[in-house]
């Protein structure tokens, strides 16, 4: 059986700054998941323990490698969304990146 890797500190940071935009919206930590490319570290990790409780990974099968994001299930009016990582190159303008929809 092999070990899982730690998380990075920074890693676990940026989730945090991310998730703290959708909470303070409304968002629940209980009904967020984090999506990432399944080539990434966070992929071998199920769960993963934040500032606001615990959050549950979900693997991406069309999201490269380098982006990830917090989807909020449905269950509600609108549902909570904030980037956590994106590349510099990337083409999403500053208002896409902490948007909360309907």
């Amino acid at each position: 059986m092999s070990a899982l890797s730690p998380i990075h500190p920074q890693a676990v940071q940026m989730i945090n700054s991310a998730l703290n935009k959708v909470i303070r919206r409304g968002s629940r930590i209980e009904r967020m998941q984090l999506y990432v490319c399944p080539r990434s570290e966070l992929a071998q990790h199920q769960i993963i323990e934040t500032a606001f409780g615990v959050l549950r990974i979900h693997l991406g099968d069309f999201i490269p490698k380098g982006y990830s994001y917090l989807f909020e299930d449905s269950g509600g009016e609108q549902r909570g969304f904030a980037w956590v990582s994106v590349p510099k190159t990337a083409n999403i303008t500053e208002n896409q990146r902490g948007q909360k929809y309907a």
